[in-house]
């Protein structure tokens, strides 16, 4: 999808860490009831883990789009929005009584937790919120970071059950929702191990793959005659965030797409790097591209440093390379689902698919 048609998507880059305290606005209430001793939980086999007890209730959920209260620790969870809302549940083993259908697929998903999902809407993040059907399962909390667009809507949510999302109408790095879902629910640990993990692995692929160190990349994705190439290692984006991660260096001209991620052909010369990476939605595209005579002109493209990744047909989760192997389809995650489910998979995937036997000078 285009940066353009994105909702809200700002909120899905990897920005710089925050005090955990200034970002979750998460204010415990003592309670002789519901107090971190007293939470209760549906066990191990349930849909929530056992409560930690660190967190106490009730619990005031502060949006910006308003406040809500969480009277007690939930056990039955709506999920809306994009995947990485649905990936800070499954990271922490909590099954949703509600959610949405994923669009697109994305291949971190775990088939056996969908199962247990008492009901997967078949609307996805693009429809418009299905009110009725989240009420229908009766939620005791709604987590619905970057889902909601109005605060009419945020009303409607709220009549409903208690609403999670951001305190401020901005950016969230990935760390932090996953660390602000696990204090909600009395999960902190467990979300802060999942956010190790994830680091962890992006560390590991970048010891294994030393080629990487203080070179250049860049990524883009050719979405055809409509959409146009779209520059996706945008200065302070997933994407640039992610692959310095692996060991790459921010590269100079990525700092000329943060307002206009869109490459037309008269610069594509600000595609150069030590390495180029382009993904096609189909192979009519990259065959349109790689016509192009000042495409064919870049250093990278006449020196062998090029990797084309074109979406297979039938299989959205699946990349095919030049030589017809396929890899798993990581252009979702570094669009808009990082998350530490999604980067613990994706750390493999484009170190040891993307980029295996690429060719850095």
């Amino acid at each position: 999808m285009h940066s353009s048609t994105l909702r809200r998507g700002r909120r899905w880059r990897l920005a710089p860490a925050v005090a955990l305290t200034a970002l979750l606005a998460l204010t415990g209430c003592a309670s002789t009831d519901d107090g971190p001793a007293a939470a209760k939980s549906s066990g191990p086999q349930g849909p929530v883990p056992a409560a930690e007890g660190t967190t106490t209730y009730p619990l005031k959920l502060t949006t910006w789009a308003g406040e809500t209260t969480l009277p007690k620790r939930p056990e039955r969870i709506a999920v809306i929005g994009m995947s990485p809302n649905a990936d800070a549940l499954q990271a922490l083993q909590v099954t949703p009584v509600y959610a949405l259908t994923d669009e697109p697929r994305v291949g971190w998903r775990d088939a056996a937790w969908v199962k247990k999902i008492e009901k997967v809407d078949e609307a996805t993040r693009k429809d418009p919120i299905n009110f009725e059907g989240i009420a229908a399962v009766k939620p005791d909390l709604i987590v619905a970071l970057g889902a909601i667009f109005e605060k009419p809507e945020f009303k409607k949510l709220a009549d409903i059950a208690p609403v999670l999302d951001a305190p401020k109408n901005e950016e969230l790095p990935w760390q932090e929702v996953q660390r602000l879902v696990g204090k909600t629910l009395d999960l902190g640990a467990a979300a802060d191990k999942a956010v190790t993990t994830a680091e962890q692995a992006l560390a590991d692929a970048a010891k294994a793959h030393p080629q990487f160190a203080g070179k250049t990349i860049t990524i883009a994705n050719d979405y055809g005659a409509n959409g146009g190439l779209s520059y996706y290692t945008v200065a302070g984006s997933i994407t640039e965030g992610v692959m310095t991660k692996l060991g790459f260096t921010p590269n100079p001209n990525a700092k000329k797409f943060v307002d206009e991620d869109v490459v037309p052909d008269e610069n594509l010369s600000l595609l150069d790097a030590d390495l180029l990476v382009v993904t096609y939605s189909s192979e009519a595209v990259r065959k349109a591209r790689e016509a192009k005579p000042l495409f064919k002109a870049l250093k990278p493209v006449t020196e062998g440093r090029y990797i084309a990744l074109t979406l297979v047909e039938n299989d959205p989760t699946k990349l095919t390379t030049a030589d017809g192997k396929q890899v798993e389809n990581a252009v979702w995650m570094l669009r808009m689902g990082a998350s530490p489910a999604s980067l613990t998979w994706g750390a493999k995937v484009l170190s040891e698919q993307w980029l295996a036997g690429a060719k850095l000078s």
